[in-house]
């Protein structure tokens, strides 16, 4: 829900307001500027899903079904308002603590300490994942409530990863974090709840992934160096995790590295990221599905209109890029 929130913010302004008993949140509509009128237009006619990034106006009737899909509408040259109007609604939501994961350090240490002897291990090697590649991206296991110092879970609360009762929001998931120490991004994907033993998780997860922190910049770049030239981009975490286990078996690690945006929806600091960075040649591994076209559209528009060259592939049968890595393909223009 923030990840959602923040990211329309970063396109739209901040919010007028934020119903969260509804998840949603309203604001200016983009499209027919309802912020300019008294009266009839001088309210906030224009919602986004805080579940699913839906967005529509009331008012004039645009409508999409993604975050991507609104930020190509909009098209690149756009830019959110910096203010309120006089005489309208100011918003009411209080600002958001800034994100203390880079203090978690010690919490994950304990988190890697025990994956291998942890649910996370099992259903990793389920994914696919082999040993290697667990340990060199430093993958943890979510404990409930991790033996850590204080000022550690202060910083966790402060950062919106702990749970009235102290139950860390991580609790039975895959851990991780970017980059691995001093991390800027938090990452967990949750392991289904029968693969768990019973009473770890005492919450239900909105979705089956969570983020936490500022997504400044495409998750796995810690591994980009002078030597790189390659960047293939991808959407989740076990898109990346196995894309990378492959180039290593490859044995193309010094010339090509994988990342991904953490979501069909990248975060505009992100675009911003792959505009600046022209240096790379690009190759976007999408998913099958429609958001996963409208991510490739998005993200390689940034791309392209930093000047850098950039192809999109399509895995075959309906695939995820993992599904399809595991099964034996991979694109021979890379």
């Amino acid at each position: 829900m923030e990840n959602i929130l923040s990211a329309a913010e970063e396109i739209l302004g901040t919010a007028v307001r934020v119903e969260r008993h509804r998840d949603w949140a309203i604001f200016w509509c983009p499209f027919h500027n309802d912020a300019s009128r008294e009266g009839e237009g001088g309210h906030p006619n224009f919602g986004v899903n805080l579940i699913n990034g839906y967005w529509k106006c009331l008012r004039c009737g645009a409508t999409g079904g993604s975050l991507n899909a609104l930020r190509i509408k909009l098209g690149q040259d756009w830019k959110p308002p910096v203010s309120v109007m006089v005489g309208t609604t100011m918003p009411t939501r209080p600002p958001k603590p800034p994100s203390q994961v880079k203090m978690l350090d010690e919490a994950m240490s304990e988190a890697r300490s025990i994956v291998q002897r942890s649910p996370a291990w099992s259903y990793l090697a389920g994914r696919g994942v082999l040993p290697y590649t667990a340990l060199v991206y430093g993958l943890g296991y979510g404990i409930p409530i991790p033996r850590v110092h204080r000022e550690i879970t202060e910083a966790a609360t402060q950062s919106m990863m702990v749970r009235r009762d102290g139950t860390w929001l991580w609790a039975g998931g895959v851990v991780y974090a970017d980059p691995p120490t001093q991390p800027t991004v938090m990452n967990v994907r949750y392991i289904p709840e029968e693969q768990l033993p019973q009473g770890t998780r005492k919450f239900k997860p909105e979705k089956n992934h969570k983020t936490w922190g500022n997504r400044i910049q495409p998750l796995g770049s810690w591994r980009i160096t002078q030597s790189t030239r390659t960047l293939i981009v991808l959407e989740g975490l076990f898109d990346m995790l196995i894309t990378a286990q492959k180039i290593h078996q490859l044995g193309r690690e010094a010339d090509t590295v994988a990342v991904y945006t953490n979501g069909a929806s990248p975060a505009a600091k992100m675009h911003r990221w792959f505009s600046e960075h022209n240096e790379y040649d690009y190759v976007l591994l999408r998913d099958p599905d429609k958001a996963g076209t409208e991510w490739a559209q998005a993200v390689s528009a940034s791309i392209r209109h930093g000047g850098a060259k950039v192809r999109t592939l399509k895995p075959p049968n309906q695939l995820d890029p993992d599904e399809a890595i595991l099964s034996g393909w991979w694109p021979s223009a890379i």
